[in-house]
């Protein structure tokens, strides 16, 4: 029985009786026979073994580079991947593999988990809320030697999808942080780069990206720009925290009314209360300077109902507005105060883009989506998400009414007008 034999099962795949010849040789001393036996347990999946073997060639030669190496892999699979970040344990390990893997060659090789490491932990401490500890992290990459090709696996219904890149997965968490806190210029100067460098962008990230630059010359006074950047974003993908940026805009150039449509679209999308607070906010300061003062007053009440309820600190705008504007500061139930504005929002948008009517005249296969033939012969594309009848569904030849909007038509890349708060037609 030689290492010889061991090896040779080794390279040509065979790692069960490869790691039972291994075993029997190991611990002989030689690197070579602890490298191919962690080597091989970690690709039968004993990632517990791999580590303790991995640990005893270590203690055998600490420069081996196979040996650092292997072990560092090992340290990723047990400590790092798939393991609750939180735990203390998972930053340890990933403070080891930083150490191991000293040298840039060591670190950028595709056969190194110093990359994979280091962006999970950056997005550890994103989620944290710990802007500057994923900067420092994310400080220690190079992002030219990071591979921009994205990664492929098979989803549970068998169906190949793809993974951002490193590069891409570097950009969104760097812009991200650069966002969080306040560093406009380098945060635009990042997310334009990151547009140029990355390929195509997976996860939202192109919606993300772009939104980040628009924000960015918004708070750096390019507030035209950014304006027009952000309502061909929302065009293209609606939603309440795009109309809420479009909202923020308009009101930065003094433009009340374009602010108003847009805090009403934000306030009516679908998305929880929690998330559209800044548009309340917005509308309350429209409606004051109106004179419509009670209820700016109702909007700024339910701004801070929310807020307080959820334990989510008050920001300036919102304290300043409560004093200049003697709001109650009461306790009270924010869905009682939601419930009595949401009919004002609807009816408020309707007297800005009246209801349509049509008829249903198509229904994809998937269900998730349809047609709608307006009585003026115009046809609009709409998604099952903003049918408004639950529990009832979308179905061909259903008489309706809806409203409409700008729409944006990815697979052709042309502007569309598309269909939404869809509902039955009441008899």
């Amino acid at each position: 029985m030689t290492r010889a034999t061991a090896d040779e099962l080794r390279k040509s795949g065979r790692f069960d009786e490869a790691a039972q010849e291994y075993a029997a040789l190991w611990p002989d001393g030689d690197k070579w026979t602890g490298w191919g036996y962690a080597f091989c347990l970690r690709k039968l999946g004993r990632s517990e073994d791999a580590l303790h073997v991995a640990g005893e060639l270590h203690a055998i030669d600490h420069t081996f580079p196979m040996g650092r190496s292997i072990l560092s892999w090992a340290l990723y699979d047990v400590h790092v991947r798939g393991v609750d970040p939180a735990e203390e344990r998972m930053r340890k390990a990933a403070h080891e593999i930083v150490r191991l893997t000293r040298s840039d060659e060591q670190r950028f090789a595709r056969t190194s988990p110093f990359v994979p490491t280091v962006l999970r932990m950056a997005k550890y401490w994103a989620k944290q809320g710990r802007s500057h500890n994923t900067l420092k992290w994310l400080r220690t990459l190079e992002p030219t030697r990071l591979s921009s090709e994205p990664f492929t696996r098979t989803d549970e219904r068998g169906r190949p999808r793809e993974i951002a890149s490193p590069r891409e997965r570097y950009y969104a968490g760097l812009t991200r942080a650069l966002h969080q806190l306040g560093r406009w210029d380098e945060c635009l100067q990042a997310s334009t780069k990151a547009l140029n460098d990355c390929g195509p962008l997976h996860h939202g990230n192109d919606v993300w990206l772009r939104r980040r630059i628009a924000i960015c010359k918004l708070e750096l006074g390019r507030v035209d720009e950014a304006l027009v950047e952000l309502e061909e974003l929302a065009t293209r993908k609606p939603s309440g925290f795009l109309e809420t940026d479009v909202a923020r805009s308009a009101w930065a150039l003094g433009d009340h009314d374009r602010t108003f449509k847009h805090t009403l679209q934000a306030l009516l999308s679908p998305d929880d209360i929690g998330f559209k607070l800044e548009a309340a906010r917005l509308l309350a300061e429209v409606l004051w300077r109106r004179g419509e003062k009670e209820l700016a007053r109702a909007h700024t009440r339910l701004c801070l109902t929310v807020r307080s309820r959820e334990g989510w600190k008050i920001p300036e705008t919102l304290k300043k507005a409560v004093s200049e504007w003697e709001v109650d500061q009461e306790q009270v139930d924010p869905n009682a105060v939601l419930g009595k504005l949401r009919p004002l929002w609807e009816k408020w948008r309707e007297q800005l883009a009246p209801r349509r009517k049509g008829t249903v005249f198509r229904m994809l296969p998937h269900g998730k989506a349809g047609f709608i033939r307006a009585d003026n012969g115009e046809r609009l594309f709409f998604k099952a998400r903003d049918w408004q009848e639950r529990p009832s569904r979308p179905a061909e030849g259903m008489a309706v009414t809806f409203a409409s909007r700008p729409g944006f038509d990815p697979k052709r890349q042309v502007a569309t007008t598309e269909a939404y708060d869809v509902k039955a037609l009441t008899p």
